[in-house]
């Protein structure tokens, strides 16, 4: 198949939503598909990816390393032509997603939509409440354009069953169990922290965002008192609360910034402990990534985590933004060695049913029942 994607984030941007188009696009290719992105211009010099088409972009304000984009419909509608989808994929709701929905109308391509980003949970952190009813009604037109919505996990397509968005699908995702895995363990880099052999090295990974709840992870840390065990604290990512995170000086607590490729596969590895405590997640990639890496994992019971998750299974689950539940499962899971070791094993195995060539084949079914039905409306 040859599949058009507009996406408002992709490379060289690390986001849940752009690691997950990439590596889709990965993975098609080696099964012989055609991709293409349509995407926003991003600031800096970087190598570009060779399936990428730039629309003019501008930073945002509230995260510039995020960029608006400004399409420039003919010149997306002729590049278009020339690729010749089969079908068009608008993985976000903006300005790329709205361009490549009036393309798909204008070319007669058929349109699948997907949705990763619960808009409900972020608009009250970021005080946007009143937005959601407005919102709610442009979602339901956007979506309702497509043939259908996929969503990453079980729960968040109830929830946007709920909200009136019924013609969905999942999408899950997967995860390389050769890529993480627990050989890429590192003594260097527990060292670079203060982390001896016999020591226990804790990590967040992701952005460092007030949507992933770091408060609460914040306030669980900074309360552990002697109940910590010496354990060491390595946030690996960036974002909006870098400056806040330092200004906390937590103890024993360390940042070394965005990570990639096999740095990031050992970062996982060389740890002990992933904490995970968002409750906005609509799947959980880094959850999965330190399971694949054989982690203890200290999560939450909410969101599309759930869809893997398991108590005392595969991870220990705390109540959603309870910073002192947080704070006992951390320091229950530090306190205990056979506990993380049986929480290790169990997140291998979980880790090893999520496979992306299931993922892919699954994918591609929805691309091709959704082709297979005609499409009408042409209209510009």
């Amino acid at each position: 198949m040859r599949i058009a994607y507009f996406s408002e984030v992709y490379w060289p941007k690390l986001s849940g939503v752009s690691c997950t188009l990439m590596r889709t696009v990965d993975g098609l290719g080696t099964m012989g598909h055609q991709t293409r992105v349509y995407t926003p211009q991003l600031p800096g010099d970087f190598e570009d990816r060779p399936e990428v088409h730039r629309s003019p972009g501008r930073p945002l304000a509230i995260d510039r390393s995020i960029s608006w984009g400004f399409p420039r419909r003919a010149d997306v509608l002729s590049d278009l032509r020339g690729f010749a989808p089969d079908i068009i994929h608008v993985a976000t709701e903006f300005p790329m997603g709205r361009v490549g929905s009036w393309a798909a109308r204008r070319l007669g391509v058929p349109l699948i939509a997907s949705a990763h980003t619960d808009y409900e949970k972020y608009s009250s952190l970021y005080r946007l409440g009143l937005v959601m009813k407005p919102g709610w009604a442009y979602l339901r037109r956007f979506y309702g354009r497509a043939g259908r919505v996929l969503c990453p996990s079980r729960p968040y397509e109830a929830h946007l069953n709920r909200r009136g968005v019924t013609h969905t699908g999942i999408w899950s995702r997967g995860v390389d169990t050769h890529r993480f895995h627990p050989r890429f363990r590192s003594d260097e880099y527990r060292a670079r922290f203060g982390a001896g052999p016999d020591d226990t090295l804790v990590t967040y990974v992701g952005r460092l965002a007030p949507e992933k709840d770091l408060d609460v992870l914040l306030r669980a840390w900074a309360g552990l008192g002697a109940s910590r065990f010496g354990a060491k604290l390595v946030f690996v990512g960036d974002g909006l609360m870098e400056n806040e995170i330092r200004a906390h000086e937590l103890p024993d607590a360390h940042m070394t910034g965005p990570l990639e490729g096999q740095e990031l596969a050992t970062a996982y590895a060389s740890a002990d402990v992933l904490l995970f405590p968002s409750s906005t997640e609509t799947f959980g990639n880094c959850l999965l990534e330190g399971m694949a890496s054989g982690l203890a994992c200290v999560a939450v019971g909410a969101g599309g985590v759930t869809d893997f998750a398991r108590h005392e299974e595969n991870s220990l689950l705390a109540e959603p933004r309870d910073a002192g539940a947080y704070g006992r499962a951390v320091a229950r899971v530090l306190a205990d060695r056979g506990l993380r070791r049986r929480l290790s094993l169990g997140a291998r195995t979980a880790a090893g049913r999520r496979s992306w060539t299931n993922v892919f084949d699954r994918l591609l079914d929805d691309y091709r029942e959704v082709a297979e039905v005609p499409v009408f409306d042409h209209a510009a």
